[in-house]
């Protein structure tokens, strides 16, 4: 008990420092974080941003468009579908699962037919868009936009080709035609491309 005299002062206790709990399983090195913070600033992160955003305007003025509903329909079919696995696509990346995945799933290979698929496909929404656009501001905005995003989408192929070929992953194709085994073509000096 302390005495409530006049000479009598409060103890005072040293600070409390707190530590980040970190879990690891026995025998493993506990790990920093599983955030990608670099994926998250580099051209790959900027990247998928971009088209999402693109993608969820597209689809936005699709939506709002009174006329032609079955263009709109399409084009917020890819616009909506592209929107959604780019987000899984980016919530992959952040979290660095791809790595877990390479054993099973050529997951580049994978990720550059989608990007390939999906330049292709608004490539056609924006022809459909810019067909039915006269008179219709809304459909006018779809297709610049659905062009826009169709060069994002192609500039992201060209750096999955990249990211691809210098992997060592997936299906790899012979330019001998002596050849036909499905062998990784020779190691290059570069392990791969990060951005």
């Amino acid at each position: 008990m302390m005495s409530s005299g006049a000479g009598s002062q409060p103890q005072q206790s040293a600070p409390i420092e707190t530590m980040p709990t970190v879990y690891a399983e026995p025998g493993q090195p506990p790990t920093e974080s599983t955030v990608d913070v670099d994926f998250l600033k580099g051209v790959g992160g900027i990247l998928k941003v971009v088209e999402m955003v693109f993608s969820l305007v597209v689809f936005i003025c699709a939506s709002v468009s009174e006329d032609h509903k079955d263009a709109c329909g399409w084009i917020q079919f890819v616009s909506m579908t592209a929107f959604v696995l780019t987000i899984m696509l980016y919530v992959f990346h952040a979290f660095k699962l791809p790595p877990k995945f390479a054993k099973s799933i050529p997951f580049k290979f994978c990720e550059f037919c989608y990007y390939a698929t999906f330049t292709l496909f608004y490539f056609i929404s924006g022809v459909v868009a810019a067909c039915f656009a006269t008179g219709n501001a809304a459909l006018s905005a779809a297709a610049f936009f659905t062009f826009a995003s169709m060069v994002v989408f192609g500039v992201d192929v060209y750096f999955k080709v990249m990211d691809w070929r210098h992997s060592g992953d997936g299906p790899y194709f012979s330019t001998s035609s002596s050849s036909s085994s499905n062998a990784p073509p020779p190691s290059s000096t570069n392990a791969g491309i990060q951005y």
